[in-house]
């Protein structure tokens, strides 16, 4: 299992960046029924796991929260004081259309304003193995081209090397015109955007495709597949 530092410093909180079958992850975690839109929604008893669309949960209670993945971003929140955490879901359809936004927004009309938060993003894929085409990155700077005006696009026309060594080969390119995409870039944009600042948010290093075969990855298994299917859980509570 995986954590982040910043989450892990936090007196109160538990979290986790781990697979479906880890043991240490909780028993009776909630998930919404993830549908890659920028709705969040706030923890209630009785829910039913995976029966609520939506992308993201909040929560001030005990009860462990999550999100499951297998290449988008998973990102954890928790206020600096511990009373209150979130979990998203990122692809990049939710991203665009305003989930972290959304969340924050949340913690505000709480009175928890950005500069109290921490943000963690957990393993997701990497520009080293997320090839786009060359449609979606010019509707992709029509729409969001503003967040870098001032720095670089999250992507490359160059393939990017592992940021970690990789355990699986990268893909190689399969579309002429193609770029690579740098997912937890864009969304690390995003945060500082609604005032996270660059030192309240941790990123993993870890790609889901290629640092190991044991990390889900669905276009890995695209890819490859006879891969088994598998989930990553990324889970955040409160402690009792």
């Amino acid at each position: 299992m995986h954590q982040a530092e910043n989450l892990a410093a936090i007196p109160g909180i538990d979290h986790g960046f781990c697979s479906i079958d880890d043991p240490l992850r909780p028993d009776d975690v909630f998930i919404c029924k993830q549908v890659h839109s920028a709705s969040v929604i706030e923890w209630q008893a009785g829910q039913v796991p995976n029966t609520i669309e939506a992308d993201g949960v909040l929560t001030h209670h005990t009860h462990p929260i999550a999100v499951i993945t297998a290449d988008c971003l998973p990102i954890l929140f928790a206020s600096k004081t511990g009373e209150r955490v979130a979990a998203i879901h990122g692809g990049w359809k939710g991203l665009q259309r305003g989930i972290i936004a959304n969340v924050i927004q949340r913690f505000a009309a709480e009175g928890i304003p950005a500069n109290q938060l921490q943000v963690a993003i957990g393993p997701s894929i990497k520009p080293c193995c997320y090839e786009v085409s060359e449609g979606f990155i010019a509707e992709f700077q029509i729409d969001q081209g503003h967040l870098w005006q001032h720095c670089m696009a999250p992507w490359s026309l160059e393939q990017p090397a592992p940021l970690r060594s990789p355990e699986v080969s990268p893909p190689h390119a399969r579309q002429a015109g193609s770029a690579w995409f740098d997912l937890s870039g864009y969304g690390l944009l995003l945060l500082q955007a609604a005032g996270i600042k660059r030192e309240q948010i941790d990123v993993s290093e870890v790609c889901t495709y290629c640092t190991s075969p044991t990390f889900a990855s669905y276009r890995r298994r695209t890819h490859h597949p006879a891969e088994a299917k598998t989930l990553i859980y990324s889970w955040i509570a409160r402690k009792p």
